[in-house]
């Protein structure tokens, strides 16, 4: 009797038609999307609104991702324990909320307060809008479910700058947070009527490690937080503070490390980061979306600081880089099949690599907008060339019945590797603005001390693409006759 039960169940979970599912859950997906790319052009009046320095506001951004990272293994397996349509709705309810109080914020703590609690509710979104995509597809339709869904992915970090451009430069930078407010309510609402109720999964419930969780949240935590304060003008004793969250995160490293070997339901696998292929990946998926943030995060303060672009402005020149790693990734994707990622994944971010050499030769007060589109164009088309490639490398590399390990293991490695290259962006600044400002003498913001600054941070990050790309060519072969 109870065979039979889950016998229809699973039968009724399958009957919601294509695009009714996809209108539904795509909603929570295009805010949590959107919402990583629409405040990077709004961060310089932001910054200059709230009265404080370029290395505080960065942690608007990260604040989010590293909320992310904790939480999004615990809502997924909430949504496996109680509803998987349920959680959905409560995080859209949390982000809708906390993206109404950061309109009203009135202070950096209190919006950093808020970006963490939209964090949380967007974990919720996350992590079970391909559950419920799953439960309500079959094998015939569910490849097409999740393309559409990543569809509005591509959709809603392409429009990010634009948005984010329109609405600061008219309405002021709390009205990025409020566009969030209607459309997240009016998706809880269609989420209602749209989706049937979702039941507990009683086969295999996977316990949350919320040990794990906290461990390797508050080691990255501490590894942005170190790096980001080398500089800070906020802080006392930065540096002494800057090492010793440095040195705490490799102790929670090790503890880490001994939690995971002996947890029944561990957060990170350990196990294959044996495989060279697969250790790899991740590790060049970090160093590569470092490589991004000199574009999406650090570049935007260029242009409307030494080039007084508008905000329009500035998210039109971003908008390149979304746009052409959108249209590469298809067809690396499709050439990834044929041809082995490391050759593929290597050139990608060899790639980054010249484009951020031009920036570091050219980039100067009087360099032409055509050829910061061109950089902008370039760092998008070779991102995207990598991704696809290196994705279908450690997806191959991981055994077959820890897809789903190796999946969150990638999701992990691009929040982090954005966590992680803000910070380096802005330490790697401001460390050589204010070199430069010893030397040259005047303010900060000074051309003389901005763009020297800006250059040498174009080539710090070209040399890490540098070693990236030597990292990515050693993953080693594929075996063509057994990739799945």
């Amino acid at each position: 009797m109870q065979r039979s039960t889950v016998l229809i169940e699973e039968k009724n979970e399958s009957q919601v038609k294509i695009g009714i599912l996809i209108s539904a859950t795509g909603i929570g997906v295009f805010l949590a999307s959107l919402d990583g790319t629409i405040i990077n052009i709004s961060l310089r009046t932001m910054k200059d609104s709230l009265g404080v320095s370029q290395s505080s506001i960065q942690w608007v951004i990260i604040c989010y991702l590293l909320t992310m990272i904790a939480f999004t293994t615990i809502a997924g397996d909430l949504g496996d324990r109680i509803s998987n349509k349920i959680i959905f709705q409560i995080g859209m309810f949390i982000f809708s909320i906390a993206s109404l109080l950061c309109f009203f914020a009135n202070s950096f703590t209190v919006l950093i307060i808020f970006r963490v609690l939209q964090g949380i509710g967007a974990t919720g979104l996350v992590a079970n809008g391909i559950a419920i995509i799953t439960r309500f597809t079959t094998e015939e339709n569910r490849g097409l479910a999740i393309g559409l869904n990543s569809l509005i992915v591509a959709f809603a970090i392409t429009l990010g700058p634009i948005l984010g451009g329109v609405l600061t430069e008219y309405f002021g930078w709390p009205s990025i947070f409020l566009v969030n407010v209607p459309v997240g309510l009016l998706g809880l609402i269609w989420v209602q009527f749209a989706i049937p109720a979702t039941k507990p999964i009683q086969k295999e419930r996977r316990k949350a490690d919320t040990i794990g969780s906290f461990l390797l949240a508050s080691l990255l935590t501490l590894i942005v937080f170190g790096l980001s304060i080398f500089e800070s003008d906020v802080i006392s004793n930065a540096n002494r503070w800057a090492g010793i969250s440095l040195g705490s995160s490799f102790i929670l490293l090790v503890m880490f490390i001994f939690w995971e070997r002996r947890s029944k339901a561990p957060i990170v696998d350990l196990a294959m980061f044996r495989n060279r292929r697969f250790i790899i990946g991740i590790f060049t998926a970090i160093f590569a979306y470092m490589g991004l943030c000199v574009i999406i995060y650090q570049l935007p303060f260029f242009l409307q600081e030494i080039m007084e672009l508008s905000q329009i402005e500035t998210g039109l020149i971003i908008l390149g880089t979304p746009v052409a790693m959108a249209l590469s990734a298809v067809v690396a994707g499709s050439l990834s099949d044929r041809i082995d990622a490391k050759y593929i994944a290597t050139i990608g971010v060899a790639s980054m690599m010249i484009a951020l050499i031009v920036g570091a030769v050219f980039v100067t007060f009087s360099v032409p907008i055509w050829l910061i589109v061109l950089i902008a164009v370039i760092i998008g088309f070779s991102l995207g060339a990598f991704i696809a490639p290196n994705n279908n490398s450690v997806m191959s590399a991981a055994p077959k019945e820890k897809l789903g390990v190796a999946n969150g293991m990638l999701s992990l490695s691009t929040n982090f590797g954005f966590s992680l290259g803000t910070a380096l962006a802005t330490s790697v600044f401001v460390i050589n603005q204010n070199f430069f400002q010893r030397i040259n003498g005047g303010d900060l913001g000074d051309p003389s001390n901005y763009i020297p600054a800006m250059r040498v941070l174009f080539g710090v990050f070209a040399f890490i693409m540098l070693l990236t790309a030597i990292l990515s060519y050693f993953r080693g072969s594929e075996d063509r006759k057994n990739k799945r």
